[in-house]
């Protein structure tokens, strides 16, 4: 089942412009059949720089005072639920009924029966969108009173639009802290600490900051051939990679179903890898001339690690100050045995306390917790005025 372009290319330009979620949830309560959408978002700080809340078209119509009443009074209804949806897998469709079972009950509660009343809805479906901890980010879809259960091929259409809904509020999460003091993204590329490159659907690159042309110009494991496009010295991962581009170019101009493309790249010069994420991109705001799908590109050397606070990470994933000074340095790039060296013990224990990282943060291997980590605190070089 495929469902419209429209709903494609409008998530992917959320990426940039959250503004774009009001055509896109339009689309998304169409194509799935419900009467309203909405999307949220916040960090896990409490107070949250990057907090949002998307609507479609009939919760875009409610007055502020009906806003006001769903905050006041009914908002602690939805808490436990919420908080039972985030203990499930990332992008599971439950639905009220999976977590409240007595529908008569339910029908006569003061929360139902004002969405009645004010939105003539009955049902709601939801799902949280990424399991990074740092954030939350829930999308929610509201059926008319006429259906006593959400409908199985309702759930299935939501369950199409989840996988593109949760990597575009993956990369808002970093283009927004770009584009809070500069207003276009290509102009701003240096500010990321890691290599970032804009690239077509054919692989050639438009834009590289300096550490991806640092990373490039080395040649060792990938680099750009005389055409300009991204190529690996492995010719098999480099047929991966111009696939796995032209995927995601597609999926950015609504022809495609591709998310992301993550791999490690091994080089000759050294054992650490490069880890290489390539991403759907769209530039609706016409910062590049036109409207134009491309890939965003992001590459992680872990010989040269980028500046980050892994602090914000360790309070969200529940890491002891131990583990998280461990944390810093194996995403710095260091060793094992180099880590129990410079911390005084033995690896056996460096080993059983990466071991509790890996688990607590739900990755499994160091490349996973570099990009949690970065993901979790981008690294963007702050903007500071002259003292």
């Amino acid at each position: 089942m495929d469902f419209p372009v429209k709903i494609v290319t409008d998530i992917y330009d959320a990426a940039s412009d959250p503004k774009s979620w009001f055509p896109a949830l339009d689309a998304c309560v169409d194509f799935v059949g419900s009467r309203s959408a909405n999307l949220m978002f916040h960090d896990s700080e409490v107070q949250s720089t990057w907090r949002f809340n998307a609507g479609s078209a009939l919760w875009r119509s409610l007055t502020r005072e009906q806003v006001d009443v769903f905050e006041k009074y009914f908002w602690k209804y939805d808490i436990e639920p919420w908080e039972f949806v985030h203990r499930h897998q990332k992008q599971s469709v439950l639905t009220d009924g999976d977590y409240w079972q007595d529908d008569v009950s339910l029908k006569r509660r003061e929360d139902y029966e004002y969405y009645r009343d004010v939105m003539q809805v009955f049902r709601r479906a939801g799902a949280k969108l990424n399991d990074n901890l740092c954030w939350s980010d829930n999308i929610a879809f509201q059926f008319g009173v006429e259906f006593e259960t959400v409908p199985s091929e309702s759930l299935s259409r939501i369950q199409l639009i989840l996988p593109h809904a949760a990597k575009s509020v993956e990369m808002w999460h970093t283009i927004a802290q770009l584009q809070r003091e500069n207003s276009t993204l290509l102009s701003v590329l240096d500010q990321f600490e890691v290599g970032i490159c804009v690239v077509r659907a054919d692989g050639t690159l438009i834009e590289g900051n300096t550490e991806a042309h640092r990373i490039l110009d080395a040649r060792d494991g990938l680099m750009l051939n005389g055409d300009d496009k991204l190529t690996c010295r492995d010719t098999t991962l480099s047929d991966e990679l111009r696939a796995a581009i032209q995927a995601v170019s597609d999926t950015a101009s609504g022809s495609g179903k591709t998310v992301e493309w993550l791999r490690s790249i091994k080089r000759r010069a050294s054992d650490h890898a490069l880890l290489v994420e390539v991403a759907p991109l769209r530039d609706s705001a016409g910062d590049m001339g036109r409207d134009w799908g491309g890939a965003f590109v992001t590459l992680i050397d872990p010989l040269n690690p980028a500046p980050f606070n892994a602090d914000r990470m360790s309070v969200a994933y529940g890491l002891s100050p131990t583990e998280t000074d461990v944390c810093k340095l194996l995403v710095e790039g260091r060793t094992k045995v180099e880590v129990a060296e410079i911390r005084g013990v033995s690896p056996e224990t460096i080993k059983k306390q990466t071991s509790s990282i890996f688990a607590k943060t739900r990755t499994r291997r160091v490349g996973e917790l570099i990009r949690l980590v970065l993901k979790s605190s981008p690294p963007i070089r702050q903007n500071r005025s002259p003292s």
